[in-house]
């Protein structure tokens, strides 16, 4: 066995240049296949997690199945260029592939229960896809179409801007909150409310009230959209968060509040903010919950230096014969 492997090897070219050159050559093709599969592979420009809220209002009510689309829906661009569509109550039902450019946002295909199908041996036929201009602004998805003929993913898509799910980012406190305390268990010292930097970080010391309140409202409904109960409870001053504890155990008020979330969110300010000291204002808002629009009055707090709620929007409207008319 020794002699013949003795033999082999003697019969083998004695040439350790041209090895070395031929095993150079492959490791350079190898190379320049891989770095042209990173090519391929570049990160999209536009991924991440975003939520809309349809309300039953918008949906016309003559589209054939249109109350399947009523609901709270959350896109997922993946960086690989697939994506997923879910709606809350029952998860995932479209997948398909992606393009997106600096500005542009085309579906090459689309899979699922609701939207107009775009078979995947139709995705390199540029005219298959539902294509869309997109802008980010203040943290929201904007989808204008520009080649999609289909109704259900228009109204999907393009009803009102989609939220990144990163909008629910509620101020840093570290003051006492006997509510949170309730919901996670953690210890009294050293609370933190809300995860991430301070929204609100970015207002100068006395600036306008009304920004600072609007961005309030569009982070409420952000928190809302991803159903983040910490995150919209941390938008609410402390002691308006007492006086819900009082009402009874915690964990009761976010199995309903959980439940609630179910249903699209949106608010909007109607009128303008009256200051009634520096730290307390209030405004009148409209609250859309689900196919109901209530105009209410809401009171807001500043903590900390944060504008926050000071009265819970889902505890009803005052008499509606105290709600003024339109005001500037």
């Amino acid at each position: 066995m020794q002699r013949n492997e003795s033999i082999s090897f003697r019969k083998l070219p004695s040439r350790p240049m041209v090895w070395m050159l031929a095993i150079l050559t492959t490791v350079a093709s190898v190379a320049s296949a891989a770095a042209l599969r990173e090519d391929d592979a570049a990160p999209s420009p536009l991924t991440g997690i975003f939520t809309v809220s349809i309300a039953k209002a918008d949906v016309p009510p003559d589209l054939a199945g249109g109350a399947a689309l009523v609901g709270q829906w959350t896109l997922d661009l993946h960086p690989d260029n697939t994506y997923s569509l879910a709606r809350g109550d029952v998860g995932e039902v479209v997948t398909g592939n992606f393009e997106a450019g600096q500005a542009t946002l085309a579906f090459a295909s689309w899979a699922g229960a609701v939207g107009c199908a775009i078979p995947e041996v139709e995705a390199e036929a540029e005219s298959a896809a539902a294509t869309y201009a997109w802008r980010s602004v203040d943290g929201q998805l904007i989808l204008t179409p520009i080649d999609d003929a289909c109704a259900e993913r228009l109204i999907l898509l393009t009803t009102t801007p989609l939220a990144s799910f990163e909008s629910c980012v509620p101020p840093v406190r570290t003051a006492f909150d006997p509510f949170a305390v309730a919901i996670s268990g953690t210890p009294a010292s050293g609370v933190t409310v809300g995860e991430g930097v301070a929204a609100q970080e970015g207002y100068e010391e006395g600036a306008d009230a009304e920004s600072a309140i609007d961005e309030l409202l569009r982070l409420a409904g952000g928190c809302w959209a991803s159903a983040d109960i910490d995150g919209f409870l941390a938008l609410h001053g402390d002691g308006l968060l007492r006086q819900i504890e009082m009402m009874g155990p915690a964990e009761d008020f976010t199995r309903e509040l959980s439940t609630f979330m179910e249903t699209p969110l949106a608010l909007q300010r109607i009128g303008a903010v009256n200051l009634e000291d520096p730290d307390h204002a209030w405004a009148y808002v409209e609250v859309n919950l689900g196919d109901s629009a209530t105009p209410q009055r809401v009171d807001f707090v500043q903590e900390q230096g944060a504008w926050l709620f000071g009265s819970f929007v889902l505890f009803g409207p005052p008499d509606p014969s105290s709600i003024p008319g339109p005001m500037s």
